[in-house]
């Protein structure tokens, strides 16, 4: 039969559709890539043929990805990405490459500095005046972006701060490396101002600068995103997926007997969220392919140094 009233994932009565029961819905989509169509040309056809397929794919899922702007497939699995080439290229005419998603690192520093900057311009016409003191910490991990200010006697007036703060956020968007720099506490402790020449502008541009020296000064470390995952396994294998997951630096939270299906436990870990791809085929090997998991982010933790603050004196 064809038609093109009829979704998939459903189960088509007399008189009404009804959603298929848990047991007979696709795994979570655990593993990821982002297309390109290898030909720009194609870029538009391949935004629609992955519509059409998610359409009859209940297993796949589209997204776009938020840094690149390019498809993101959730899928499950290497065998089921290599399905969804061969269709694109067969039926569509369409030739794709694929990539891993890169994980989303971040930065944060590792010990409290305090800095002293001014900004100042005079090129004819209004100048520019900003002088700044701040003091960046490290806070708790997890706890983002704090700012607050300490000034006294309106040494910086009360309609600067929130340039200076604006200033702060801008310069961590990016750090030693690259990535965003989360978890500080940024403290505005002092300054001054002209009456003619200071302006938001000046203090946006001197707190950014002022931030940007203190990251350099202080030294940062990469930290990499900890997903939480649950693997749903028979237990007759469950024994086995202990050297599996420690041999993927991960810390094992535990198991227990699966509260729905008999014969079967729920493993708990903590993974880095860089080796998802090696466990989808790593999970197959160690259970002949019957395992399944989800994830879900948990926290970030450090990864490697990439700066050194001994010694940095400006």
């Amino acid at each position: 039969m064809k038609s093109d009233h009829l979704s998939l994932g459903y189960a088509y009565l007399e008189n009404r559709a009804a959603q298929l029961p848990q047991w007979a819905q696709p795994r979570p989509s655990s593993y990821q890539r982002i297309v390109t169509p290898v030909h720009d040309r194609d870029d538009v056809r391949l935004t629609a043929a992955l519509e059409r397929i998610a359409e009859i794919d209940t297993g796949m899922l589209v997204e776009q990805d938020e840094i690149s702007g390019h498809a993101l497939l959730h899928l499950q699995g290497p065998l089921h990405l290599r399905r969804i080439l061969g269709l694109l290229n067969d039926s569509f005419g369409i030739e794709v490459g694929d990539e891993p998603v890169p994980p989303a690192l971040r930065e944060t520093i590792t010990r409290p500095v305090t800095i002293h900057h001014r900004h100042r311009k005079q090129s004819g016409g209004a100048g520019q005046f900003a002088d700044v003191v701040l003091s960046i910490a490290p806070a708790a991990r997890g706890s983002g972006f704090h700012f607050t200010d300490e000034v006294k006697g309106g040494a910086v007036p009360k309609g600067y701060i929130p340039s200076v703060e604006a200033g702060a956020r801008e310069a961590l968007k990016a750090g030693a490396s690259g990535h965003p720099v989360v978890d500080v506490q940024v403290t505005l402790k002092d300054g001054k101002h002209h009456s003619v020449d200071s302006s938001d502008y000046a203090f946006r541009t001197a707190g950014k600068s002022a931030v940007r020296e203190a990251v350099a000064e202080a030294g940062s470390v990469v930290l990499q995103p900890i997903m939480r995952v649950e693997i749903h396994v028979p237990s007759v294998f469950t024994g086995g997926l202990v050297p599996v997951v420690s041999g993927m630096q991960g810390q094992i939270l535990g198991f227990a007997a699966h509260p729905e299906a008999a014969g079967w436990d729920v493993f708990e870990t903590l993974l880095p969220v860089a080796v998802q791809d090696q466990l989808c085929s790593s999970l197959a090997s160690a259970t002949r392919g019957t395992a399944w998991f989800s994830s879900g982010f948990d926290h970030y933790e450090e990864a490697r140094r990439t700066s050194s603050a001994a010694g940095g004196g400006r």
